[in-house]
């Protein structure tokens, strides 16, 4: 059982200076524990692919957030940018081995396929949305929550 919350300050941390040199910022949002049955390396691995996707994805200034949060049956994991959004085509391919967008030909387009199969691994669902080019998106990965996670909140609720 991992607290997620953990997860993403050693990737910020990682990339940070990365998106700084490039005027980009990366930052978690303020938001209660969650606690899920995880593989902290997997996931954080799966917190990295989302993070450098949405780096790549943006000019300067641009901004990716990470929002923990979690409910009585799962924890989630989003990663938002203001960069440069998802045609319908594009999401449909997205988790294939092999795509890419990137427009300078580099990247194997494995970073998202790998990231889909963790996710299925865990038990989880990953979600892409935007509201379209230009319009920035939103990946979303939804975990279960560890056993005794999910009692201290029925407890909780209870009370």
């Amino acid at each position: 059982n991992g607290e997620l919350r953990e997860l993403p300050a050693g990737v910020i941390e990682m990339v940070d200076p990365l998106a700084r040199y490039r005027d980009r910022c990366v930052e978690l949002l303020a938001g209660p524990p969650a606690v899920a049955a995880v593989n902290a390396q997997e996931i954080k691995q799966v917190i990295l692919n989302l993070v450098t996707n949405a780096l790549e994805s943006m000019d300067a200034d641009g901004t990716a957030r990470i929002e923990i949060g979690s409910n009585a049956r799962q924890a989630t994991i989003a990663v938002s940018d203001t960069g440069c959004g998802l045609s319908d085509e594009v999401r449909q391919h997205l988790f294939e081995p092999f795509f890419t967008r990137r427009k300078n030909g580099q990247g194997t387009g494995l970073g998202l396929s790998i990231t889909h199969r963790i996710v299925e691994d865990h038990g989880g669902r990953i979600t892409a949305e935007s509201e379209g080019p230009g319009r920035g998106s939103r990946f979303t990965v939804t975990l279960p929550l560890a056993a005794a996670n999910k009692e201290s909140h029925h407890r909780r609720q209870a009370a």
